[in-house]
């Protein structure tokens, strides 16, 4: 069995390879919103930069840190899992692409629900992005198995 080149692993990619690259696009809006979040809550709580957390147990300083590690968490997570959704495309293009679509739904209301100040509210939205996320990283190890059998 020989290597293949770069112009016979480009010509293989399915074309529902795209839906991981558009999945991978929509998820990178969690970001644009947690972003977002984070400014109106600087303004709103007058935090400079570059302070990340307000110092203190004050209803302020949990409001804005409610705020700003719901941002934080999604872009901890980010990178992992668009790097998961394109790696696992490669052998599972729609259900990789839909784990992702999973994924970025449960982030966004992780966001939106630790934005409101009660980190509990957090907690359905962490569960709906790891059903996304999860299945993602065990996914790495069938997909690898399949390209590497050549299966």
């Amino acid at each position: 069995r020989h290597s293949r080149t770069a112009h016979d692993a480009m010509t293989t990619i399915p074309s529902e390879y795209g839906w991981a690259i558009a999945a991978v696009g929509a998820a990178a809006f969690t970001t644009l919103y947690g972003g977002f979040k984070v400014g109106m809550a600087r303004k709103k709580y007058g935090v400079k930069y570059p302070k990340m957390y307000l110092e203190g147990d004050s209803k302020e300083a949990k409001a804005f840190n409610c705020v700003q590690r719901g941002h934080q968490n999604a872009l901890e997570w980010l990178a992992p899992v668009q790097v998961m959704t394109l790696a696992n495309a490669a052998a599972y293009p729609i259900a990789s692409s839909a784990l992702c679509g999973v994924w970025t739904i449960g982030k966004l209301l992780y966001i939106r629900g630790y934005a409101s100040g009660d980190p509990d509210r957090r907690r359905l939205g962490a569960g709906i992005a790891h059903l996304g996320d999860l299945p993602l990283i065990v996914m790495c190890f069938f997909s690898a198995n399949k390209l590497l059998s050549g299966a």
